[in-house]
């Protein structure tokens, strides 16, 4: 997983909403198979969702910790 904490908190919730993105574009994107229109049980096993949907769940999690420390 990366680290996040180099970045300032207002940079990290640009990021996780660009991210969020990408990963929705990917979830829903047909990839060709018999189930396309069956994007949200059978999701896609692809290279490029999967690193979107980790740096999504990473940048949440650095969110989720600066939150925690805040009080």
């Amino acid at each position: 997983m990366a680290d996040y904490s180099r970045y300032k908190t207002e940079t990290l919730k640009k990021m996780e909403s660009a991210a969020w993105e990408k990963y929705q574009a990917l979830t829903l994107k047909p990839s060709g198979n018999w189930g396309d229109g069956m994007r949200l049980s059978k999701l896609p096993s692809q290279k490029s969702w999967e690193q979107a949907r980790e740096r999504y769940y990473a940048v949440r999690a650095e969110l989720e910790r600066r939150k925690k420390e805040a009080g």
